[in-house]
């Protein structure tokens, strides 16, 4: 039995020994432990995953060939070939872009026959002078040449209104402001009423603002209402109210949307049957040149008879 004490009690010395020399070693420096360089060890560094994968990604990517100056020009080239018409498409065969889809591959000259006869059966206009309607446009050349055939006169009609729509979307950005007093002159509300109209026939918003005038008495709230209506009811026909109106300390203002109507050119167009602008703008030069004519003979024969070496100048 003593025996075994002895030995047990070796046993946990030892055991008691080697725990304390694992403790002293980790408080010490790696410089102060047999065998280590701290100078020459590698620095320690988290890895991730990702990193692996990135690496994979970097290496699989084929890197692109330089263009030459050669394949460059011939892309260039290629490109300003888009929007060639008729006989300036330089291919024998191509495709005709239809909205059925793509039809077979034809020679370039069938396709203009086509666009000949097309423009063949079209009623010519004289105001055209012998311009052409249809013509076959490129629209496409990699890897085949496409053509489309175009009705230019349907093309310039929906050009023409999709810059109405533009330009009337842009008029109701648009706003002005009229002012006015509750004592203001007729002839001066009629005034300002008028440049009013002329603003809300172009589509703008215009915010007429009514205020009292000083030492003028102002007039009730039901007065007020009753006014703004008028002149809101006045001009109903060609405006709507986008806001309600404002009563605040005497002052009304009244808020106003012109409703967008076509423009004067394009009522002139449509009395005139679609007459081009240049020839709109020729008569008109005329026929106020014939007016100025007109009036200074009028003021000569007038005033002949009583001053005959008076000269009127316009």
């Amino acid at each position: 039995m003593s025996t075994f004490s002895a030995f047990r009690s070796a046993a946990v010395e030892v055991l008691h020994l080697n725990t304390r020399l694992s403790l002293f070693r980790s408080s010490l420096c790696p410089a102060a432990i047999p065998g280590t360089y701290p100078s020459l060890r590698a620095p320690q560094r988290s890895f991730h995953a990702s990193h692996s994968h990135r690496a994979w990604v970097k290496n699989s990517q084929t890197s692109k060939p330089k263009e030459s100056a050669e394949a460059r020009k011939a892309r260039e080239a290629k490109l300003k070939e888009i929007g060639l018409r008729d006989n300036d498409i330089p291919y024998y065969k191509v495709q005709v872009s239809s909205p059925q889809g793509l039809g077979p591959l034809r020679t370039l000259r069938d396709v203009l026959a086509e666009v000949e006869q097309l423009d063949s059966q079209d009623k010519k206009d004289p105001q055209d002078k012998g311009r052409k309607r249809y013509h076959a446009q490129l629209i496409a050349n990699d890897p085949i040449p496409i053509v489309k055939i175009i009705d230019f006169k349907e093309q310039f009609k929906k050009q023409k209104v999709a810059r109405e729509k533009a330009k009337d979307s842009a008029a109701q950005k648009i706003r002005k402001e009229v002012q006015l007093t509750w004592s203001s002159s007729e002839a001066d509300v009629e005034t300002k009423l008028e440049k009013m109209k002329e603003e809300l026939e172009k589509g703008y918003k215009v915010d007429l603002v009514i205020m009292p005038k000083k030492g003028v008495r102002t007039p009730g709230l039901d007065d007020m209402k009753t006014r703004a209506q008028e002149i809101t009811t006045n001009f109903s026909e060609i405006s709507k109210e986008w806001k309600e109106t404002d009563f605040a300390k005497g002052n009304a203002i009244i808020y106003l949307q012109g409703i967008a109507t076509p423009s004067t050119q394009t009522k002139e167009a449509k009395e005139t049957g679609d007459v081009p602008k240049k020839v709109l703008l020729k008569q008109q030069r005329k026929q106020k040149e014939e007016e100025r004519v007109r009036k200074k003979r009028e003021q000569e024969e007038a005033l002949g008879g009583i001053f005959p070496d008076f000269n009127v100048s316009l």
